[in-house]
């Protein structure tokens, strides 16, 4: 059956179609509020800086607080939980809608609408709504496809990592990384190669073209030419993020991005959540620069001078680009939309981490110092740069603060959009981009998609707009923290704990938290956002939306626990059940005739496994609180060994049932599904 939008079909590649404007969306991935040099940052973004002085800048701009969710938002014009992608990529199952891991039926996409308008579509960087049901870029709308369909990996090393799509294009030649030295390859540059082909494609096929360029910088692992590195450590040592910090607070005034009499706020706290439980950073605000030893400012400058190297480079990707557009003349009529698709990441605490995302962190010294972001090395900077990053918001990606939702947002198109240099003060969400899109390639938005209804657009459309109060509602929930906004209030929480109340026309950095003094305004706007939660398919403290009881994935860290389950029709190897990753958790998988039980806890994996017979069998497995395991396949011997002690830290990747969502907990490579039915899960820990 055909995709439904009502459009008139068979649109020519001159006339009509040549009047479109090509529309160009760029998504950096973690960068902070402030970092680029329109926004009061002190990193080199002159083509940005270009594009903002040409167009409007957005100063309440928001997004879905994290990766995938606002891939999701961007490109369905829904909220995430409506499109199926309402936490990362695993899939919770049919039961749970809102948290399928990936792009669903109901929703439509950007390419999928502005190519049934006569757009060439192509997307170039990183996808991230990839799981076990492989829905790929070209499965979605998109006619050419270059990049990661997962989250992240090497900027040096082009495979496995990077691919095109569909299979048997053809493709550019790079040297990867090798024994530590740099190649051809890096990430960066490569995207934008690939763009410059694809608008090529398009221009020599004279339609109109929809490119969609997903950076994965600057997110973890940092990876930066050392050339560039250069440019930036010496500065950040001497100064240090609370130098930093009020340097960006001066110029984001200076620039008239936030009101004159607004006060920096204090370093923001670490929260204790996730990883960060075990630092002793933990509930506490970021140190003071000059409170650390000198090895350790220097290990830490040598981080931000990465990630501020990987702006600069992405500035600079997007500058061939824009001269590529310039010189053919398609300036005037690009539309070009630039913003981040969550606040700079503070994973896991003022130190960041090394080896994988996780608590674990190595201090650099000397030699070493000079292999922070070169091949091999993956590390982050950690919340005290994160914090500079977002100034002058609270908190950071994960959370729905102002530091984790709010956006730099930048749209030039000089054939479409009146200001020059202007801002926009009134609010606006990634929910946007499609009105604002389907309004500027005169397209039709669909009611069905191959005969599934699809749920209308949540956003509005950006092509005008000014400094009025938006008006109805914004709403965002991400792993338990949660917001809702109705004009200037907002209300918000992190995870568990109680809401707070902000009239952010007032106090748009969050200081002065008015939910003693308001509490019929928060019980109102509390009524909201449930009421939000239960229509989006919003899943919160053990409630589903319609109110059935549910539970997230379980509390494992420091708990022994005992896993049931029933396995059927089990004619391969596969994973049954996996909860956590690279550095804690554990999974049950099947591989050469037998189950295999693994337990792993700082990053070092012990397994036990035993002999199953038939495809069909129930599976029993333990962690005591001496670290014991038992494994017991039907009514098979149990089988035992030692962990070492319990998982000490709550894993990141949530429970995932049939596959392994996230990093491989065990010894296989993920997400290595099992063509089986799993029923009858029961994880039970110490304390139930």
């Amino acid at each position: 059956m055909a995709l439904v939008l009502g459009v008139v079909a068979g649109m020519e590649a001159s006339g009509r179609a040549a009047e479109k404007p090509d529309i160009v969306v760029i998504l950096a991935d973690d960068l902070g509020w402030s970092d680029l040099g329109c926004y009061g940052g002190e990193i080199r973004t002159p083509v940005l800086d270009g594009l903002a002085a040409g167009g409007v800048r957005f100063t309440q701009f928001y997004n879905s607080a994290r990766c995938c969710p606002t891939r999701a938002s961007l490109l369905s014009g829904l909220y995430p939980h409506q499109a199926g992608v309402g936490s990362m990529t695993s899939d919770l199952g049919p039961g749970h809608p809102g948290y399928r891991g990936t792009l669903q039926p109901h929703c439509t996409t950007l390419a999928e609408v502005l190519g049934a308008a006569g757009y060439h579509t192509s997307m170039v960087g990183k996808w991230h709504l990839h799981n076990r049901e492989g829905v790929k870029p070209t499965d979605r709308g998109f006619a050419e496809f270059y990049g990661m369909l997962g989250g992240y990996n090497s900027c040096w090393e082009e495979k496995p990592f990077y691919s095109r799509w569909p299979e048997g294009r053809a493709v550019r030649e790079y040297t990867s990384a090798v024994a530590g030295k740099p190649g051809s390859f890096y990430a960066t540059d490569v995207f934008a190669d690939y763009a410059i082909d694809f608008m090529g494609e398009a221009r020599r096929a004279g339609r109109p073209y929809f490119l969609y360029l997903a950076f994965n910088a600057p997110h973890f692992p940092l990876h930066a030419p050392e050339s560039d590195i250069v440019k930036y450590e010496a500065m950040y040592f001497e100064k240090g993020w609370d130098v930093i910090r009020e340097e960006r607070m001066a110029r984001v005034k200076a620039l008239g991005l936030v009101p004159q009499d607004l006060k920096l706020p204090e370093r923001s706290e670490v929260p204790a959540k996730s990883h960060a439980v075990p630092s002793p950073y933990a509930g506490k605000a970021n140190p003071a620069w000059l409170t650390l030893p000198e090895e350790r400012r220097r290990d830490l400058a040598r981080r931000m001078a990465v990630y501020a190297a990987m702006v600069d480079r992405m500035d600079g990707a997007i500058g061939r680009v824009v001269a590529d557009i310039r010189e053919r003349g398609r300036m005037e009529n690009t539309l070009i939309v630039f913003l981040s698709d969550n606040g700079a990441c503070w994973e896991w605490d003022p130190y960041g981490f090394d080896g994988s995302s996780g608590p674990k962190n190595v201090l650099h010294a000397g030699d070493e110092l000079r292999r922070l972001g070169q091949p091999g090395d993956y590390m982050s900077y950690g919340s005290g740069w994160a914090n500079a990053g977002n100034t002058p918001w609270r908190l950071y990606k994960h959370f729905c603060h102002e530091g984790g939702i709010r956006t730099p947002m930048i749209m030039h198109w000089p054939a479409g959009l009146k200001e020059r240099g202007g801002f926009r003060r009134d609010a606006g969400h990634v929910i946007d981009l499609m009105p604002t899109l389907v309004a500027a390639a005169g397209a039709k938005y669909p009611e069905e998609r191959f005969g599934v209804r699809v749920r209308p657009m949540e956003g509005r459309g950006l092509l005008s707009g000014g400094d009025a109060v938006r008006p109805g509602l914004l709403c965002f929930e991400h792993e338990g923290s949660r917001a809702v906004r109705e004009g200037d209030w907002k209300l918000v929480s992190l995870k568990g704990d109680r809401w707070e109340l902000y009239e952010l026309g007032s106090d748009p950095n969050e200081m002065r938290d008015l939910a003693k003094t308001e509490p019929g305004r928060v019980k109102a706007m509390a009524a909201q956002w449930e009421a939000w939660a239960a229509r989006c398919g919003v899943e919160y403290e053990g409630k589903r939306s319609g109110g059935e009881e549910v539970k997230d994935s379980p509390r494992v860290a420091g708990k022994p626990l005992v896993v049931r389950l029933t396995v059927e029709g089990a004619a391969g190897d596969g994973v049954i059940l996996a909860q956590g990753g690279r550095e804690h958790g554990y999974a049950l998988h099947v591989s050469g005739g037998r189950v295999h039980f693994t337990v792993r806890r700082d990053g070092k994996a012990e397994a036990i496994a035993a002999a199953r017979e038939g495809e069909d069998f129930a599976v029993t497995a333990r962690l005591g609180a001496d670290g014991a395991m038992e494994l017991q396949v039907g009514s098979g011997a149990v089988v035992r060994g030692q962990a070492g002690g319990l998982i000490a830290v709550q894993p990141k990747d949530g429970l995932s049932v049939g596959e392994d969502t996230g990093s491989a907990v065990g010894d296989y490579a993920a997400p290595f599904p099992l063509k089986a039915k799993v029923s009858g899960v029961s994880v039970k820990t110490g304390d139930e």
